[in-house]
């Protein structure tokens, strides 16, 4: 049975349309639309109201191309962004009266939970750490070797938000001092909030950050899954795009190949989360996946 499901992101609203043959996930139709949705949220909890509308206009393609495989039920969830807001109730109206679609917002440990059943359809490790860099938000899933336990945390920094905290202009390329700033930010709140004993061998990345890190390592035209999918990134290449992307002017990074322009001007933060992560858990290594929180949606649903 076809299913659709949606997520609306900090940075990014999706949509997958899917069935499960042979318990296996077969992709109709995967689409996604940049709506910064939150936008200025870090600072003033509130979501502006250009910004519902970014959503509401992606939310009505997405319903039209459903609407095409003739499904009415839908699971539509809300993450980050619309947890810290203290107008989510106002948005959460305006996707019912607009398009008839129940908005639910789930926790960072519900998201966390989505994202494990999303990844581990297709992941044969018995240890493993899969993090999940969002637009406000950054989830860590993992399991030790000879346990049965999974772990799972959610962190309030994503790529969004600390673009927003520490980027005042965001035309401009980015100074050594503001890179440097954000990385001790970063690994501080990792020592303070992430509780991971070194050892475990397997890190799987997940969202936009990672998947457009593969991207531009492979210097696609456009996203191509199948290639990104089990693509291994080295904290050494990673790191040496990001000093080459920090040196960047806005405009000039939106033309490097395999870069979403959309992305451009928060992809470096969003690297720095990554690398800081990776040194903290002492692992240069890290396996992609293009799995994700909406597939973990089609498990669930």
């Amino acid at each position: 049975m076809k299913k659709a499901v949606i997520e609306i992101g900090t940075n990014t609203t999706r949509m997958l349309i899917a069935e499960i043959i042979n318990e296996e996930i077969k992709v109709i139709e995967k689409d996604l639309i940049t709506t910064r949705l939150g936008e200025g949220v870090d600072n003033s909890k509130h979501l502006k109201e250009e910004a519902m509308q970014r959503v509401l206009k992606a939310l009505k393609e997405f319903k039209a191309e459903i609407e095409k495989h003739n499904l009415k039920a839908i699971k539509l969830v809300g993450t980050s962004a619309l947890r810290d807001v203290k107008n989510s109730k106002d948005f959460i109206e305006k996707v019912y009266s607009q398009l008839g679609y129940d908005l639910e917002i789930i926790s960072g440990e519900k998201e966390a939970e989505l994202i494990y059943k999303g990844v581990t359809q297709n992941l044969d490790f018995n240890d493993y750490i899969i993090i999940d860099i969002g637009g406000g938000s950054t989830e860590f899933i993992w399991k030790k070797r000879n346990e049965d336990e999974i772990n799972m945390e959610s962190i309030d920094i994503g790529a969004v938000r600390l673009t927003e905290r520490f980027m005042v202009n965001r035309e401009n390329s980015l100074g050594r001092n503001i890179v440097d700033d954000m990385s001790t930010y970063v690994n501080e709140l990792l020592n303070e909030e992430i509780d991971i004993l070194p050892g475990i061998n397997n890190l799987i990345g997940v969202g936009g950050t990672i998947t457009t890190m593969a991207s531009i390592m492979l210097k696609t035209e456009e996203y191509n899954p199948e290639s990104i999918h089990n693509y291994v990134l080295k904290y050494s290449d990673i790191n040496k795009v990001m000093n080459i992307l920090r040196k960047l002017t806005l405009k000039r990074r939106k033309k490097v190949k395999g870069l979403n322009p959309d992305r451009a001007d928060i992809i470096v933060p969003g690297i720095i989360i990554l690398l800081e992560t990776m040194k903290n858990l002492r692992n240069l290594n890290l396996r992609v996946s293009d799995y994700d929180i909406l597939n973990g949606l089609i498990v669930e649903s």
